[in-house]
């Protein structure tokens, strides 16, 4: 966890008592410096250099954990190019009626089994270890699917890999809002989202090129060997390190993220302090839900779920998981695998905008924004369909695509990395083990609802009548983001102090 680079100057910081640990001998009390004074130690021509060093080392960082969300993207898009296939290969026993919904959407499902063992086991080892230990059982886990001679094979390989989903997603978040300076936290709390939207993008590409089994060896390759190789070479989050006592080992991964100028113990000092006053240090789990009680604790916990519900009902798993038999059922000229390929680009291109505007327009107004531009490209991709029930729909084979584009952009735009973005920003460090746990949980269910019943549902009613009932929810994040707690440029220390209304020395910080 990174303090703002103005806050250490805050009259608060002479209240802290240093720390002291076996590496650490002596009573100093460390001096905070602002990002004035540190200018003042250094050439102007080392200062920007050190700087960009160490704002380079933390993107790096968070960019290779986010490798991890690659293997997600190719996780819940697998299906969007296999389905088609598998109707038409002998070798296994298929049935599309029976197994379509389920191979699509058991990975949501099995996730949430994931995202309770991942929650305790970073809590246990830290989020950089978990990925050096998840990284290659996931990457074997692939070989189910590959080498699948019959669906119930395809069926364990996905609930396995949709368990590696649930561990997988919220590590790379937390470990780079961790190490995250506060200034480019957001830019960094949208790597793991544009790294599924990257993820997604590779799997359509290769999936237009090559069979569903060489499809499953590429998932398995493509991002769990650099992940594992890269995550050996990097420092564990200084947070985790300082809640497990580790001093020593906090000031080194902090020097390692910082210019060398920086004031690490005094970093340190404020991270542990921190920890004391919101109950952070080492506890149960029992304990942890015993502090749920708190309203500072359960309230942030509830928008980050109530955030996570209203993006997936949207109809988000349905796009990833079925673009290609969306873009078959409209019946227009396109070729589905082309199309889907550039639904994939503009998914990924629409992640790179949020990461540009998220620190200079904040979270409310893009959440906002992304709410309603969902809701219109559901809208449009409904009128479709029901122009094409009409007998209407003549002329209009591009909508379709038009439209899909215009919902996958606005989704990304907000509801794709702000849930996540909240989950390391939000949550209280004494109850993130479960509080992740919990958001997590709702993603991957709401996930498997929406994924599962896509195909239930438009076999009861009209299509359109879907996608207009998935607009409807989508609008629901207008309400939400006029409630949301504005994070933007705040240290992760003065959230949290947000949240306890009690604290009368934190009631000055301006949030909407």
């Amino acid at each position: 966890m990174a303090p703002n680079e103005h806050a250490a100057s805050a009259p608060m910081a002479e209240e802290y008592e240093p720390l002291q640990d076996p590496g650490n001998s002596g009573n100093i009390k460390p001096q905070i410096l602002s990002s004035e004074q540190y200018s003042l130690l250094l050439q102007p021509k080392k200062q920007r250099y050190y700087k960009t060093r160490a704002i380079s080392r933390q993107v790096f960082a968070a960019a290779f954990a986010s490798l991890s969300s690659v293997s997600i993207g190719f996780i819940t898009s697998y299906s969007s190019l296999t389905l088609q296939q598998l109707r038409n290969d002998t070798s296994i026993d298929y049935v599309d009626s029976r197994d379509a919904g389920w191979i699509a959407s058991v990975p949501s499902i099995s996730s949430i089994v994931g995202s309770l063992f991942g929650g305790f086991l970073m809590d246990a080892v830290g989020p950089r270890m978990t990925l050096v230990m998840t990284a290659l059982p996931c990457l074997f886990s692939w070989a189910f699917i590959a080498f699948s001679n019959s669906v119930t094979l395809l069926y364990i390989g996905r609930l396995i890999t949709g368990i590696f989903l649930g561990i997988f997603s919220p590590v790379p978040q937390v470990y780079a809002t961790e190490i995250a300076e506060p200034h480019i936290r957001g830019l960094m709390g949208t790597f793991p989202e544009a790294a599924v939207a990257l993820g997604s993008l590779l799997c359509y590409g290769f999936g237009a090129i090559t069979d569903w089994r060489w499809l499953a060896v590429v998932s398995a390759v493509v991002p769990g060997v650099p992940l594992f190789l890269s995550m050996l070479l990097l420092p564990e989050s200084p947070q985790w390190l300082v809640k497990k006592g580790r001093l020593s080992s906090a000031e080194k991964s902090i020097q390692f993220f910082r210019c060398p100028t920086h004031n690490v113990k005094g970093e340190v000092d404020i991270i542990h302090t921190n920890i004391l006053e919101t109950d952070g240090a080492e506890i149960s789990v029992w304990e942890q839900l015993r502090l749920f009680r708190k309203p500072q604790n359960w309230k942030p916990v509830l928008i980050v779920f109530l955030v996570f519900i209203c993006g997936q009902f949207s109809g988000f798993a349905v796009v990833t998981a079925y673009t290609v038999d969306i873009f078959n059922e409209a019946d227009t000229n396109l070729d589905a695998n082309n199309a889907t390929v550039i639904v994939g680009v503009v998914r990924f291109m629409s992640t790179l905008v949020s990461a540009a505007l998220l620190d200079r327009v904040g979270r409310k107004p893009l959440l906002i924004i992304s709410a309603i531009g969902s809701s219109v490209g559901m809208v449009s991709i409904g009128a479709f369909f029901y122009l094409r029930t009409v007998g209407s729909a003549e002329g209009l084979g591009l909508l379709p695509l038009a439209s899909l584009l215009v919902y996958v952009f606005f989704n990304e735009l907000g509801y794709g990395p702000i849930p996540w973005l909240l989950s390391g920003e939000l949550i209280p460090l004494a109850v993130r083990t479960i509080g992740n746990g919990v958001a997590v949980t709702a993603y991957s269910l709401a996930a498997f609802i929406i994924g599962l019943t896509f195909p239930y549902l438009t076999a009861l009613m009209s299509t359109y009548l879907v996608f207009w009932m998935y607009a409807v929810f989508s609008l629901s994040g207008v309400a939400l983001g006029v409630f949301l707690p504005e994070t933007r440029g705040k240290t992760l220390e003065e959230i949290e102090k947000f949240f306890a209304p009690e604290n009368k020395e934190f009631k000055k910080i301006p949030f909407p």
